[in-house]
């Protein structure tokens, strides 16, 4: 997956990276740095950063990647708060966020961001071969389009048959296998992420775990 950002086509496979995980990316800027403003600027910078300095690029294959992303754009977020705390014109009068708060609580968070970005990422790979059976999953299960929340209002399979043009049984068993193709989706995502058979083990129960409890059914029973 990374192996592209540092070869010959490096420029197609970093906007590639960027597109991928911006949305992560700023959320995760976000609950760290505010108001949003600063936050925006920052995930602006993030890009050359990562670039620059490499981080990516040498990244140990073998370590879990959701983890460490999540330590680089952490790392990142506090050394930019201290960076600019004084001195930097419009932001320097700007409430900053905390950078003493428990390690713990932060990687907590971003675990279920990253729950939520591979399900976005799997719905967008559901949607290019069948768009209904990814609306049908967004809307039954209440899945919202971003990061920043877990779900949303749930549908009713009425609701959808009527929006897809549908019987409800004929909805029914168009969810039943939107959610296998999904796991299937995450699955790919996760095995891409984490190399080593025992850690994949482990992240697929507590991926899984985040999903149970943020929409239950969805994950795998």
């Amino acid at each position: 997956m990374l192996d592209g950002l540092g070869g010959t086509d490096a420029e197609e496979s970093w906007r590639w990276f960027i597109d991928r995980y911006r949305a992560y990316v700023r959320t995760c800027l976000g609950r760290l740095i505010r108001p949003a403003a600063r936050a925006d600027r920052a995930v602006e910078e993030i890009w050359s950063y990562l670039f620059t300095s490499s981080m990516i690029q040498n990244a140990d294959r073998d370590r879990r990647f959701r983890t460490y992303l999540a330590g680089t754009v952490r790392n990142f977020a506090f050394d930019w708060l201290r960076a600019h705390r004084v001195g930097d014109g419009d932001l320097a009068a700007e409430p900053v966020a905390p950078d003493d708060e428990p390690v713990r609580v932060h990687e907590e968070q971003e675990l279920r961001l990253w729950t939520r970005q591979l399900v976005q990422l799997a719905l967008t790979d559901l949607a290019r071969s069948s768009p209904d059976q990814a609306r049908a999953l967004r809307w039954f299960y209440g899945l919202p389009d971003g990061l920043d929340t877990a779900s949303g209002e749930t549908r009713p399979a009425s609701w959808i048959a009527a929006r897809l043009g549908m019987k409800a049984n004929a909805v029914h068993q168009l969810i039943f296998r939107a959610r296998n193709r999904l796991r299937v989706c995450l699955e790919a995502e996760l095995r891409d992420t984490v190399r080593d058979e025992g850690d994949l083990a482990d992240e697929r129960r507590l991926i899984y775990g985040v999903l149970g409890e943020e929409s239950p059914g969805l994950g795998p029973e």
